[in-house]
């Protein structure tokens, strides 16, 4: 590449305008420090000091990279280029390769082929049917999601051996795509239910014993903590020893501690009385 000898805008014009064009021949956006750094990397090229430095806020700023911005203005202003937006240049139709913007020739449409078989119609979904009864829940299985005749005829461990060489063991779901086109699927679902209903029995089961224990503690009579308080109005036969000297109520002596008084209650003119005083 021959790079100009002096930093005017003009003399520049063709260096960026090549540079665009090896970094975006389709017409994409470059920045200007690729186009820079393009320039730099491009066989002789002698150093941005070779067209000397100008001040630039401050700084010292190559004078060759200011041309290449003034170079870059002319070619928007004559139409070679575009800015998208700042510090961003793409190249405009007119200036890209003939090669580049001829659109490639359109491919020969493949041809149709025609199926030799008939396209097979889409199968409904088979319908499937939970009924609430008095007794709990019926449920009716997949009328053809099941071709189990074979399995259900022989015995127990036939149908585990087949069962455990499938995925899911057994475990039958109604979400399941596999379980749609498993021709065990029926088992699996009269096992489900079965598993099912023992739950439910375990949990009735527990529940009867449980209102069975409710209603047996409501037979049962009801305990009182009260304590019988002895009748203390009226004194026994042959009377009581006091512990200590009182009063007769009766006849006004003394009632020597340890002999043997009658007492009667307040509310039947009460008070501590010598046997023989006892009215």
């Amino acid at each position: 590449m021959i790079f100009p000898t002096s930093h005017l805008p003009n003399a520049w014009k063709p260096v960026v305008l090549q540079a665009i064009r090896a970094l975006a021949p389709t017409g994409g956006e470059v920045r200007f420090v690729q186009v820079v750094s393009w320039i730099s990397n491009q066989p002789g090229f002698p150093g941005w000091d070779s067209w000397g430095s100008m001040t630039k806020r401050g700084q010292s700023y190559p004078k060759g990279q200011r041309a290449v911005t003034l170079a870059a203005g002319k070619l928007k202003a004559e139409g070679t280029i575009r800015c998208p937006r700042r510090g961003y240049y793409a190249l405009c139709a007119s200036a890209m390769d003939a090669s580049v913007v001829a659109p490639a020739a359109p491919e020969a449409p493949t041809p149709v082929q025609t199926p030799t078989e008939p396209v097979k119609a889409p199968v409904a979904r088979p319908v499937r049917l939970n009924i609430v009864v008095q007794d709990g829940v019926q449920f009716t299985p997949e009328s053809n999601a099941v071709n189990s005749e074979a399995y259900i005829a022989a015995d127990a461990g036939l149908r585990r051996m087949a069962a455990e060489q499938t995925r899911c063991f057994g475990a039958w779901s109604s979400r399941s795509e596999q379980c749609r086109e498993c021709p065990l699927a029926g088992l699996c679902q009269q096992a489900g239910m079965v598993d099912f209903a023992e739950v439910a029995a375990a949990l009735d089961a527990a529940t009867v014993a449980e209102i069975a224990t409710a209603e047996a503690r409501v037979a049962q009579p009801a305990v009182s903590d009260e304590v019988p308080v002895p009748d203390t109005t009226t004194t026994p036969a042959g009377g009581v020893a006091v512990p200590f000297t009182c009063p007769c109520h009766g006849c006004g002596k003394d009632i020597p501690s340890g002999s043997m008084a009658t007492f009667r209650d307040a509310a039947d003119g009460g008070g501590v009385f010598h046997t023989e005083c006892t009215p």
